[in-house]
C-alpha cells in the first residue's frame, strides 16, 4: 500500500513539473528560445511524461495479486 502512494505523489509531482514548464508564466515563449534551450525543455517534458506514466502504471500494478 505504501508504495503504491509513493508512485501516486511521484507521478502527480511528474505531472506538475510538466504542466509547470509548459504553462509557467515564467517560461519564455519557444520562438524566444535557442535551440539549445528548446532541446533542453523536450528532453525536460519528455522526461516528466515518461515518470508520471511509470509512477502510474506503478500505482496501477504494484501490489496485485494473481
Amino acid at each position: 500500500m505504501a508504495i503504491r502512494i509513493v508512485a501516486i505523489v511521484v507521478a502527480l509531482a511528474a505531472l506538475g513539473m510538466v504542466l509547470w514548464l509548459i504553462f509557467g508564466k515564467g517560461q519564455k515563449s519557444w520562438d524566444e528560445m535557442s535551440d539549445n534551450e528548446q532541446k533542453r525543455k523536450k528532453t525536460l517534458v519528455t522526461g516528466g511524461i515518461l515518470v508520471f506514466l511509470a509512477g502510474l502504471f506503478a500505482a496501477l500494478f504494484m501490489g496485485k495479486k494473481k
